[in-house]
């Protein structure tokens, strides 16, 4: 590896297009009053997180994507304090927001990830394909990162669903 775990690299077009058309996804589900905004929400929630880890983990190695990705977070937690209580965009387990708290916990366990898969395996973290090749670093997927990816799963699914209150 040469570079040092953190570091900072002018984003790449793919960058600005996944900020972007976020940018532009949250405010359509902010500012818009559509009769499915339950789905939405929870789509929302929910796809971010699998979203960041299958196609963004190589642009969330650069310490300034990765803060970009924070202040989402800090948004999510925003939205999810505007949505909570709001009858209609309950499920029936909770809030469809729920997830939007934990974005920020996830970015850190993405990088805690990916720091004990370089210390393991002396190569970056990528995520698992259907091929056996990951699709940014064109390696094979190892069983490492398999292992890796089956972690920040197991704690996205206890974090959306699980631990999503009962309320009805």
């Amino acid at each position: 590896m040469n570079k040092t775990i953190f570091y900072f690299e002018k984003p790449s077009k793919w960058d600005l297009v996944t900020i972007l058309l976020y940018i532009a996804l949250t405010a359509f589900i902010y500012l818009t009053n559509i009769p499915s905004k339950v789905d939405w929400l929870f789509g929302y929630s929910f796809g971010t997180h699998l979203f960041l880890y299958f196609f963004n983990y190589k642009s969330l190695r650069r310490l300034n994507i990765w803060l970009i990705w924070i202040i989402f977070s800090l948004i999510h937690i925003y939205l999810y304090r505007e949505y909570v209580d709001i009858s209609s965009l309950q499920m029936f387990r909770g809030p469809a927001a729920h997830g939007l708290q934990f974005t920020w916990l996830l970015l850190i366990l993405f990088q805690v990830l990916r720091f004990l898969s370089i210390k393991i395996q002396n190569r970056e973290l990528v995520a698992p394909a259907k091929s056996r090749t990951d699709i940014w670093d064109n390696r094979k997927v190892t069983l490492v990162d398999f292992i890796l990816f089956v972690i920040y799963f197991t704690i996205m699914l206890s974090l959306d669903l699980i631990t999503m209150p009962n309320t009805m």
